[in-house]
């Protein structure tokens, strides 16, 4: 093909995919938007349902998809390398090692449980491992994360977001009457949200009712578990290949964006300049994420997830669950 061939093609293809990707994007930004008037309105979700309720209503439009697509792969991974700023590895020291624990032991609880459940409620392995991962780790950034990791579509990105968020949101509303009917202290209260509700948003929400230093705690450990997700994201395509056939795989996928993701970490952890400035940046990831997962809802039947989704969501309720025992065991067994 002559230079001037390649180029009318290259032409062709940028005109396939402007046109999805602009819709994208505009409904990703109103998505994002909207998420602002409420802490409890995670920006992600919201913009995967508005893509799915639109998709909805205008129906498959194949001139379109390309541009959802490409938005999509395009954003996701730049979204993660500048969510590395909410990482602050120099106060990872102030974490005791019973929280540690905690995190640790909920993350093995909540993959063994996913592994020997997954079959047994016919959820796929996808699905099941974005909700495990989202459920352990920090909600809908770390299915974002997850997403490529595993290799998800859009159905099982679509399903997961929507099954932490409900089950994160029963949390929001049932975590304070069980504080006041436990007596629980001010620090332990701000540990039962850090280590069990999924999405930040919703981990400041339940905190904040018991006053800014319940919020504060709550962040610091939220950040603590958040930085888990580097180990993470190299043992899924493991896990994956363990739970499809009982064999581990040995090939991993190019995360190459994981690289970046821990060295924006670093230099915004170690580099005091930097600091002051994390504020600003940070709302860029969420700006692109948002957007990435309008392009997937725009993709997704809603139909065919509203069909599916009892059992994915009895999925996360039983992970939930497990978790929130799993910290209790560790108030009255271990006292902190």
């Amino acid at each position: 093909m002559s230079k001037k061939g390649g180029q009318i093609m290259a032409i062709r293809k940028i005109r396939h995919i402007i046109p999805g990707a602009v819709v994208a994007v505009l409904i990703g930004w109103a998505a994002f938007y909207v998420a602002g008037f409420h802490k409890t309105m995670d920006p992600l979700v919201l913009g995967i349902v508005s893509g799915m309720i639109v998709k909805f209503f205008i129906g498959k439009r194949y001139f379109l998809d390309k541009g959802f697509v490409f938005i999509a792969r395009l954003f996701i991974p730049i979204g993660i390398i500048i969510y590395g700023v909410n990482l602050k590895f120099h106060q990872l020291n102030v974490i005791p090692i019973t929280t540690w624990l905690q995190i640790i032991i909920g993350v093995i609880i909540i993959f063994g449980l996913n592994y020997l459940l997954c079959s047994k409620l016919s959820v796929s392995t996808k699905t099941g491992l974005l909700i495990s991962t989202g459920t352990a780790i920090c909600g809908a950034s770390a299915i974002a994360f997850a997403t490529p990791a595993v290799e998800a579509e859009s159905e099982h990105t679509g399903t997961s977001l929507l099954v932490i968020t409900v089950w994160g949101l029963v949390g929001v509303v049932s975590y304070p009457l069980l504080q006041k009917y436990i007596g629980m202290s001010v620090d332990n209260y701000a540990l039962l949200c850090a280590t069990t509700l999924p999405q930040t948003g919703l981990v400041k929400t339940a905190a904040a009712q018991y006053g800014n230093d319940c919020m504060q705690t709550a962040m610091t450990i939220k950040m603590a578990r958040t930085c888990m997700i580097i180990v993470l994201i190299y043992l899924l395509p493991w896990l994956e290949g363990l739970q499809k056939s009982g064999r581990t795989r040995t090939k991993h996928h190019n995360l190459w964006f994981l690289l970046g993701f821990i060295l924006v970490g670093l230099a915004f952890s170690f580099i005091p300049q930097l600091r002051p400035s994390a504020k600003d940046v940070k709302p860029f990831a969420a700006i692109l994420w948002t957007m990435a997962m309008t392009g997937l809802g725009l993709t997704v039947d809603l139909r065919t997830i509203a069909n599916k989704i009892a059992k994915p969501l009895l999925l996360g309720l039983l992970l939930w669950l497990a978790v929130v025992t799993n910290f209790f065991i560790g108030y009255y067994g271990m006292g902190y």
